[in-house]
């Protein structure tokens, strides 16, 4: 039902015309289904599921030890195959920091009943991540059943705190 008509000029005799709010609802309702046609998707005819199927991995299961690996406890020691851990050989050590001055001792031995030329290491690594800081090898040879001290003076300067000192021995040639 249209608004009644009123004059725009407000004189008796002037022509009519319709009331603004009528003439913008109009205008309002003709954009609103303008609009409402357009971008509307359409179905398509596609088979294809919205989800991806994918087949569970096997876990990986633990490493069970095999009959031929040898006892820790018998490494240590010689061996007639020509085996020989030098993890033992090096003993009593000591890793210290004078002021900013590292040094390490400690003393090294050949159980072995052949001469061997053992490397011992001593390096400095970050508390926070295990990145190195500084290293040092020395080879040293040594008799059968002999035994001797190692000593690695100053071999790094730099502060005590947030870092630790690893060492260890290898045998050259095995």
């Amino acid at each position: 039902m249209p608004m009644p008509r009123r004059a725009v000029s407000g004189h008796p005799g002037a022509p009519r015309a319709y009331a603004v709010p009528t003439v913008a609802l109009a205008v309002c309702a003709s954009l609103v289904l303008a609009l409402a046609g357009c971008g509307q998707p359409t179905p398509s005819a596609d088979t294809v599921a919205p989800t991806v199927s994918v087949p569970v991995q096997p876990t990986i299961t633990a490493d069970t030890p095999s009959d031929d690996v040898p006892d820790p406890a018998d490494t240590t020691a010689p061996s007639d195959g020509g085996l020989f851990d030098a993890a033992s050989s090096l003993t009593s050590t000591s890793c210290t920091a004078k002021g900013e001055s590292w040094s390490f001792t400690g003393t090294l031995t050949n159980a072995d009943s052949e001469e061997h030329t053992f490397t011992v290491a001593v390096f400095l690594v970050k508390t926070s991540d295990g990145s190195d800081v500084a290293g040092k090898e020395v080879d040293i040879k040594l008799a059968a059943g002999a035994a001797t001290p190692v000593s690695i003076k100053n071999f790094h300067a730099g502060p005590s705190a947030g870092v630790e000192c690893l060492s260890g021995v290898t045998v050259k040639g095995l």
